[in-house]
């Protein structure tokens, strides 16, 4: 038996698939910051609307861009260890928010991306 798709999720990743194909590692970084934020405003609009199935599954695709960030992570970098130990920290975040949602936290996190997206594009720009 043919297993259901469902056909926006399969566009999404066939876009996604291409954006990283065609991304160097700056642009990787970035894309990856954006896929946790949508997954982050996904997973507030959810918690708003009482949609806790949307939120955890949103939440679950923010923790995975959050391991390719980690995992992504430059070892000869200066800032590796930091990198690793704020990664580490909000997939922590990200997974306490699967079990009790907390929206302080969640706006935290989307500030230190944006903060970290904001450096990557200056570093991009440079």
């Amino acid at each position: 038996m043919l297993r259901a798709v469902d056909p926006i999720e399969a566009y999404r990743r066939v876009e996604l698939d291409a954006c990283v194909a065609g991304s160097d590692a700056g642009e990787l970084v970035l894309l990856c910051i954006a896929h946790v934020r949508a997954a982050l405003s996904q997973a507030i609009w959810a918690d708003r609307h009482n949609r806790r199935e949307v939120r955890v599954q949103a939440l679950g695709r923010a923790r995975s861009g959050l391991t390719a960030l980690r995992l992504g992570v430059d070892r000869a970098n200066p800032l590796a260890d930091d990198l690793l130990t704020l990664y580490g920290a909000m997939e922590d975040t990200v997974t306490a928010n699967q079990f009790r949602f907390n929206r302080p936290a969640i706006d935290r996190l989307t500030a230190d991306l944006d903060e970290i997206a904001a450096v990557c594009r200056q570093n991009e720009a440079a």
